[in-house]
Protein backbone atom coordinates (compact mmCIF):
# COMPACT_ATOMS: atom_id res chain seq x y z
CA UNK A 1 0.00 0.00 0.00
CA UNK A 2 1.07 3.57 -0.70
CA UNK A 3 2.02 5.80 1.92
CA UNK A 4 0.46 8.67 2.62
CA UNK A 5 2.90 11.45 1.70
CA UNK A 6 3.79 9.05 -1.73
CA UNK A 7 3.48 12.26 -4.14
CA UNK A 8 5.40 14.38 -2.34
CA UNK A 9 8.70 12.27 -1.97
CA UNK A 10 8.18 11.67 -5.63
CA UNK A 11 7.88 15.83 -6.25
CA UNK A 12 10.87 15.82 -4.11
CA UNK A 13 13.05 13.08 -5.54
CA UNK A 14 13.39 13.07 -8.92
CA UNK A 15 17.15 11.84 -10.10
CA UNK A 16 18.34 14.51 -12.43
CA UNK A 17 18.85 13.39 -16.10
CA UNK A 18 21.58 13.59 -18.20
CA UNK A 19 20.33 15.22 -20.43
CA UNK A 20 16.85 17.60 -20.95
CA UNK A 21 14.06 15.63 -21.66
CA UNK A 22 10.47 17.18 -22.98
CA UNK A 23 7.26 15.21 -22.88
CA UNK A 24 5.00 15.18 -26.02
CA UNK A 25 1.43 14.40 -25.23
CA UNK A 26 -0.16 13.66 -28.76
CA UNK A 27 -3.02 11.52 -30.21
CA UNK A 28 -3.46 9.86 -33.79
CA UNK A 29 -6.06 11.41 -36.28
CA UNK A 30 -6.50 7.90 -37.68
CA UNK A 31 -4.93 4.63 -37.53
CA UNK A 32 -1.35 4.06 -35.18
CA UNK A 33 1.41 5.57 -36.69
CA UNK A 34 4.44 3.86 -37.18
CA UNK A 35 8.48 5.06 -36.14
CA UNK A 36 8.23 8.29 -35.05
CA UNK A 37 10.73 11.30 -35.68
CA UNK A 38 11.29 14.46 -33.83
CA UNK A 39 12.62 17.83 -34.56
CA UNK A 40 13.42 20.59 -32.32
CA UNK A 41 13.74 24.18 -34.34
CA UNK A 42 14.07 22.70 -37.17
CA UNK A 43 17.01 19.96 -35.56
CA UNK A 44 16.65 15.99 -35.73
CA UNK A 45 16.43 14.91 -31.98
CA UNK A 46 16.17 11.78 -30.16
CA UNK A 47 12.73 10.09 -29.56
CA UNK A 48 13.58 8.85 -26.06
CA UNK A 49 10.64 6.71 -25.34
CA UNK A 50 6.88 5.84 -26.69
CA UNK A 51 4.08 5.22 -25.00
CA UNK A 52 1.35 4.03 -26.22
CA UNK A 53 -2.66 3.91 -25.25
CA UNK A 54 -2.64 0.56 -24.16
CA UNK A 55 0.47 1.27 -21.43
CA UNK A 56 0.64 2.83 -17.62
CA UNK A 57 -1.52 5.55 -16.82
CA UNK A 58 -1.31 7.46 -13.75
CA UNK A 59 -4.56 9.87 -13.54
CA UNK A 60 -4.17 12.78 -10.74
CA UNK A 61 -8.28 13.96 -10.24
CA UNK A 62 -8.18 17.35 -8.81
CA UNK A 63 -11.47 18.09 -7.36
CA UNK A 64 -12.21 22.15 -7.28
CA UNK A 65 -15.84 22.29 -6.41
CA UNK A 66 -17.47 24.49 -3.83
CA UNK A 67 -21.04 25.15 -4.97
CA UNK A 68 -24.35 23.37 -6.26
CA UNK A 69 -24.57 19.58 -5.45
CA UNK A 70 -27.17 19.58 -8.68
CA UNK A 71 -23.75 20.39 -10.74
CA UNK A 72 -21.17 18.27 -8.68
CA UNK A 73 -23.56 14.74 -7.78
CA UNK A 74 -23.91 14.29 -11.48
CA UNK A 75 -20.08 14.94 -12.02
CA UNK A 76 -19.18 12.61 -9.13
CA UNK A 77 -20.94 9.60 -10.38
CA UNK A 78 -20.10 10.70 -13.96
CA UNK A 79 -15.86 10.44 -12.83
CA UNK A 80 -16.54 6.83 -10.94
CA UNK A 81 -18.17 5.56 -13.94
CA UNK A 82 -15.62 6.40 -15.90
CA UNK A 83 -12.98 5.29 -13.87
CA UNK A 84 -14.43 1.64 -13.02
CA UNK A 85 -13.79 1.70 -17.34
CA UNK A 86 -10.19 2.33 -17.07
CA UNK A 87 -7.68 -0.75 -17.83
CA UNK A 88 -6.14 -2.51 -14.94
CA UNK A 89 -3.35 -0.78 -15.88
CA UNK A 90 -4.28 2.86 -14.70
CA UNK A 91 -3.22 4.03 -11.40
CA UNK A 92 -5.54 6.90 -10.58
CA UNK A 93 -5.29 9.75 -7.82
CA UNK A 94 -7.56 12.05 -6.06
CA UNK A 95 -6.47 15.39 -4.65
CA UNK A 96 -8.37 18.77 -3.57
CA UNK A 97 -7.75 22.53 -4.47
CA UNK A 98 -8.88 24.64 -1.56
CA UNK A 99 -6.65 25.62 0.75
CA UNK A 100 -3.96 24.59 -1.61
CA UNK A 101 -3.37 21.02 -2.69
CA UNK A 102 -4.64 17.95 -0.56
CA UNK A 103 -4.36 14.72 -1.15
CA UNK A 104 -7.81 12.48 -0.47
CA UNK A 105 -6.57 9.18 -2.11
CA UNK A 106 -2.85 8.31 -3.20
CA UNK A 107 -2.24 7.06 -6.39
CA UNK A 108 -4.04 3.35 -6.52
CA UNK A 109 -5.51 0.17 -8.70
CA UNK A 110 -8.19 0.11 -6.10
CA UNK A 111 -11.09 1.91 -7.75
CA UNK A 112 -13.45 1.54 -4.59
CA UNK A 113 -10.58 3.67 -2.54
CA UNK A 114 -10.36 6.39 -5.23
CA UNK A 115 -14.64 6.31 -6.04
CA UNK A 116 -14.95 6.54 -2.21
CA UNK A 117 -12.95 9.39 -2.10
CA UNK A 118 -14.49 11.19 -4.52
CA UNK A 119 -17.84 10.84 -3.12
CA UNK A 120 -16.17 11.99 0.37
CA UNK A 121 -14.47 15.15 -0.90
CA UNK A 122 -15.78 18.30 0.05
CA UNK A 123 -17.86 20.68 -1.28
CA UNK A 124 -17.18 24.34 0.11
CA UNK A 125 -14.69 27.04 0.31
CA UNK A 126 -13.34 28.84 -2.24
CA UNK A 127 -12.36 28.17 -5.55
CA UNK A 128 -8.97 27.19 -5.85
CA UNK A 129 -8.07 26.20 -9.99
CA UNK A 130 -5.82 29.31 -10.05
CA UNK A 131 -3.77 28.92 -7.63
CA UNK A 132 -3.14 24.86 -7.76
CA UNK A 133 -2.79 24.74 -11.37
CA UNK A 134 0.73 25.52 -11.70
CA UNK A 135 2.28 23.49 -8.52
CA UNK A 136 -0.20 20.37 -9.56
CA UNK A 137 1.42 20.65 -12.96
CA UNK A 138 4.96 20.69 -11.74
CA UNK A 139 3.99 17.47 -9.03
CA UNK A 140 2.59 16.07 -12.68
CA UNK A 141 5.82 16.51 -14.32
CA UNK A 142 7.95 15.37 -11.18
CA UNK A 143 6.07 12.17 -11.14
CA UNK A 144 6.70 11.46 -15.03
CA UNK A 145 10.08 12.53 -14.73
CA UNK A 146 10.47 9.51 -11.80
CA UNK A 147 8.39 6.82 -13.57
CA UNK A 148 8.31 7.97 -16.82
CA UNK A 149 4.51 6.52 -17.83
CA UNK A 150 2.07 8.20 -19.70
CA UNK A 151 0.60 11.07 -16.90
CA UNK A 152 -1.85 13.50 -16.55
CA UNK A 153 -4.04 15.49 -14.48
CA UNK A 154 -8.06 16.18 -14.69
CA UNK A 155 -9.27 18.98 -12.54
CA UNK A 156 -13.26 18.47 -12.37
CA UNK A 157 -14.23 22.12 -11.40
CA UNK A 158 -17.70 24.43 -10.77
CA UNK A 159 -15.55 27.67 -10.49
CA UNK A 160 -16.80 31.12 -10.54
CA UNK A 161 -13.93 34.02 -11.38
CA UNK A 162 -15.92 35.91 -8.25
CA UNK A 163 -15.26 33.21 -6.37
CA UNK A 164 -12.07 33.75 -5.18
CA UNK A 165 -9.94 34.42 -2.81
CA UNK A 166 -7.87 36.83 -4.87
CA UNK A 167 -10.58 39.87 -6.51
CA UNK A 168 -9.26 39.14 -10.14
CA UNK A 169 -12.90 41.58 -11.04
CA UNK A 170 -11.55 44.90 -10.17
CA UNK A 171 -8.52 46.06 -12.05
CA UNK A 172 -7.04 49.43 -10.32
CA UNK A 173 -8.50 52.29 -12.85
CA UNK A 174 -6.80 55.41 -12.57
CA UNK A 175 -9.11 57.86 -11.33
CA UNK A 176 -7.34 61.12 -13.18
CA UNK A 177 -6.76 59.23 -16.47
CA UNK A 178 -9.99 59.57 -18.28
CA UNK A 179 -7.98 57.05 -21.09
CA UNK A 180 -7.29 54.62 -18.60
CA UNK A 181 -8.50 50.95 -20.73
CA UNK A 182 -9.25 49.22 -17.27
CA UNK A 183 -12.36 51.36 -17.51
CA UNK A 184 -13.32 49.73 -21.14
CA UNK A 185 -11.45 46.15 -20.34
CA UNK A 186 -12.41 45.03 -16.77
CA UNK A 187 -11.13 41.30 -17.62
CA UNK A 188 -7.72 42.34 -17.69
CA UNK A 189 -6.23 41.31 -14.46
CA UNK A 190 -7.74 37.75 -15.65
CA UNK A 191 -6.29 37.91 -18.84
CA UNK A 192 -2.67 38.49 -17.48
CA UNK A 193 -3.11 36.11 -14.61
CA UNK A 194 -4.49 33.69 -17.28
CA UNK A 195 -1.29 34.91 -19.48
CA UNK A 196 1.49 34.40 -17.11
CA UNK A 197 0.20 31.19 -15.52
CA UNK A 198 0.24 29.70 -19.26
CA UNK A 199 3.74 30.77 -19.54
CA UNK A 200 4.74 29.34 -16.43
CA UNK A 201 2.52 25.74 -17.64
CA UNK A 202 4.30 25.55 -20.83
CA UNK A 203 7.97 24.82 -19.03
CA UNK A 204 5.65 21.49 -17.74
CA UNK A 205 5.19 18.35 -19.33
CA UNK A 206 2.05 16.93 -17.43
CA UNK A 207 -1.23 17.45 -19.95
CA UNK A 208 -3.94 19.20 -17.89
CA UNK A 209 -7.30 18.88 -18.53
CA UNK A 210 -10.04 20.63 -17.39
CA UNK A 211 -13.64 19.49 -16.91
CA UNK A 212 -16.13 22.53 -16.27
CA UNK A 213 -19.53 21.90 -14.77
CA UNK A 214 -21.32 24.61 -15.63
CA UNK A 215 -20.19 27.16 -18.72
CA UNK A 216 -20.77 31.08 -17.31
CA UNK A 217 -21.68 33.42 -20.45
CA UNK A 218 -20.92 36.94 -18.26
CA UNK A 219 -18.17 38.97 -19.67
CA UNK A 220 -15.53 38.41 -16.70
CA UNK A 221 -16.49 34.65 -16.39
CA UNK A 222 -16.33 34.39 -20.31
CA UNK A 223 -13.06 35.55 -20.05
CA UNK A 224 -11.83 33.38 -17.14
CA UNK A 225 -13.14 30.20 -19.14
CA UNK A 226 -11.05 31.53 -22.30
CA UNK A 227 -7.60 31.62 -20.16
CA UNK A 228 -8.66 27.83 -19.08
CA UNK A 229 -8.74 26.96 -22.34
CA UNK A 230 -5.51 28.63 -22.87
CA UNK A 231 -3.94 27.33 -19.71
CA UNK A 232 -5.08 23.50 -20.62
CA UNK A 233 -3.73 24.04 -24.31
CA UNK A 234 -0.10 25.30 -22.80
CA UNK A 235 0.38 21.97 -21.22
CA UNK A 236 -0.76 20.00 -24.46
CA UNK A 237 -4.35 19.29 -22.84
CA UNK A 238 -7.84 20.27 -23.27
CA UNK A 239 -10.70 22.56 -21.45
CA UNK A 240 -14.08 21.48 -22.17
CA UNK A 241 -17.37 22.82 -20.76
CA UNK A 242 -20.52 21.65 -19.56
CA UNK A 243 -23.03 24.28 -21.20
CA UNK A 244 -25.82 22.47 -19.28
CA UNK A 245 -26.92 19.85 -16.72
CA UNK A 246 -27.39 16.88 -18.59
CA UNK A 247 -24.23 17.77 -20.71
CA UNK A 248 -21.94 16.54 -17.68
CA UNK A 249 -21.98 12.88 -18.26
CA UNK A 250 -20.57 13.48 -21.92
CA UNK A 251 -18.46 15.72 -21.35
CA UNK A 252 -16.23 14.03 -18.58
CA UNK A 253 -16.94 10.80 -20.47
CA UNK A 254 -15.46 12.97 -23.24
CA UNK A 255 -12.36 13.93 -20.86
CA UNK A 256 -11.54 10.37 -19.81
CA UNK A 257 -11.70 9.32 -23.27
CA UNK A 258 -8.90 11.60 -24.21
CA UNK A 259 -7.06 11.19 -21.52
CA UNK A 260 -7.23 7.28 -22.18
CA UNK A 261 -6.19 7.66 -25.71
CA UNK A 262 -2.88 9.79 -25.43
CA UNK A 263 0.50 8.81 -26.83
CA UNK A 264 3.39 10.06 -24.50
CA UNK A 265 6.66 10.46 -26.34
CA UNK A 266 9.91 11.51 -24.39
CA UNK A 267 12.28 13.49 -26.83
CA UNK A 268 15.64 14.70 -26.12
CA UNK A 269 16.80 18.44 -25.96
CA UNK A 270 19.60 19.76 -27.99
CA UNK A 271 21.96 21.64 -26.06
CA UNK A 272 21.89 25.36 -27.15
CA UNK A 273 18.23 25.09 -27.69
CA UNK A 274 16.46 28.57 -27.12
CA UNK A 275 14.09 28.78 -24.38
CA UNK A 276 11.27 28.99 -26.34
CA UNK A 277 11.08 26.72 -29.17
CA UNK A 278 8.93 24.52 -31.16
CA UNK A 279 8.66 20.59 -31.77
CA UNK A 280 7.15 18.95 -34.77
CA UNK A 281 6.83 15.04 -34.84
CA UNK A 282 6.26 13.13 -37.83
CA UNK A 283 4.84 9.22 -37.95
CA UNK A 284 5.08 6.87 -40.69
CA UNK A 285 1.68 6.28 -41.72
CA UNK A 286 -0.14 8.15 -39.20
CA UNK A 287 -0.75 11.86 -38.22
CA UNK A 288 -0.54 13.24 -35.51
CA UNK A 289 -1.89 16.21 -33.22
CA UNK A 290 0.40 17.35 -30.70
CA UNK A 291 1.51 20.50 -28.97
CA UNK A 292 4.11 22.24 -30.79
CA UNK A 293 5.12 25.15 -28.52
CA UNK A 294 7.44 24.32 -25.36
CA UNK A 295 9.33 26.67 -22.92
CA UNK A 296 12.26 25.41 -21.14
CA UNK A 297 12.99 25.94 -18.01
CA UNK A 298 14.46 23.65 -14.78
CA UNK A 299 11.84 21.40 -14.57
CA UNK A 300 12.84 20.03 -17.94
CA UNK A 301 15.81 18.88 -16.39
CA UNK A 302 14.60 17.30 -13.42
Amino acid sequence: MLRRDFIPLLAAGAAPAAAAVRRVTAWTASGEPGALNATVEGRAVRVLRVRKPSEDLLLLIVLDVTGDLTLVDPARQAAIAEIEKLPASAWTGVLRSQDGLRVLCDPTADREAVSAAIRNAQVSGRAGLLETIEPAAALGTSLLRKAPIRTALLYITDSNIFNYREDYTNPVINMSDQRDLSRRFPETLIREKAAKLSTALAETDAPVFITHLAFLRDRLNEAYQTGLQQMAEATGGRALFCRALGDIPGVIAQTFEQINSLWAVDIEIPGGTPRNFTVHLAAQGGELQYRTRFILGARSKE
